[in-house]
């Protein structure tokens, strides 16, 4: 059980000891309307995994 759980939180550790969450949210900053952009592509693919996938 201990490495499972190790398992999911080292990718988590990795990317937060390199910085990437900050050079993220200062990428965001700089380019807010991409947020939009971002958030109607994620709701389309999870409309794409709920309604049109179980149909295929």
């Amino acid at each position: 059980m201990k490495s499972f759980l190790k398992f999911l939180v080292e990718p988590i550790r990795y990317l937060g000891s390199r910085g990437f969450a900050e050079t993220v949210v200062k990428f965001f900053d700089r380019h807010e309307w991409l947020i939009y952009v971002v958030a109607f592509i994620v709701t389309v693919f999870i409309m794409f995994m709920i309604y049109v996938q179980p149909v295929l």
